[in-house]
């Protein structure tokens, strides 16, 4: 078996920079959420529960501390690579769960690397896979996971649309910038609950010009 190749490996050149910092008060932490039959198990790689929106729609959720650690593996020879995510089996949280749902091959595993520094969510790094198998012993449960898809991934990485906000899946986040009370948006300009309502409208993540006399005007900031 190749080594284990660290998530940390293909994180963007800003957060490589910070995480080769010699000091930090910040840690880096790995979140995990299984989910099977629309439930989703949240565990987070740390002594005490984390506390993260990862965008889907499902708000600020509990991710429990748990021990798992998370590797790729390189076979080479013209095979797939896959992914290796190794649990603590100590309490059997685990493997009740599979033995439950008699195996929960084709589950979603969403990986996330966030840094303290940034708790309303904002990952570093977020994996979206599928679980292929799981192997349970009296200290371990293995899941095997599928090799990242580019067909599962959107591109190019932003919709441009004219009047619908682009960052109204990730409201409250770093782009959307809105810090007040209102607990929703509609993700409009003008709309009865949109950026105007929220005073917010300088942060409107949509692109007016889009269709103007055949013209597309767009900017990324």
């Amino acid at each position: 078996m190749a080594a284990g190749l660290s998530p940390m490996a293909v994180l963007s050149i800003a957060a490589q920079r910070d995480k080769f910092l010699l000091a930090s008060a910040d840690a880096w932490i790995l979140l995990l959420d299984i989910i099977w039959n629309t439930e989703h198990f949240r565990f987070a790689r740390n002594v005490d529960p984390i506390e993260f929106d990862a965008g889907d729609g499902n708000g600020i959720q509990t991710y429990q501390p748990f021990n798992f650690e998370f590797s790729a593996d390189q076979p080479g020879q013209a095979q797939l690579p896959t992914m290796l995510l190794r649990v603590s089996n100590t309490m059997r949280i685990l493997q009740g769960i599979i033995e439950q749902y008699a195996g929960i091959a084709g589950a979603t595993a969403n990986i996330y690397v966030y840094n303290t520094a940034h708790p309303a969510g904002e990952p570093d790094l977020a994996i979206s896979t599928t679980v292929m198998k799981s192997v349970c012993t009296a200290e371990i449960v293995t899941f095997t996971l599928a090799a990242l898809n580019p067909l599962r991934q959107l591109f190019p990485k932003f919709l441009y649309r004219a009047t619908f906000c682009m960052w109204v899946s990730n409201y409250k986040g770093t782009q959307c910038g809105y810090t007040g009370s209102l607990p929703n948006c509609d993700g409009t300009y003008d709309g009865a609950n949109g950026c105007i309502v929220h005073d917010n409208a300088e942060r409107f993540g949509a692109f007016p010009g889009i269709g103007t006399n055949g013209t597309v005007l767009a900017a990324q900031f």
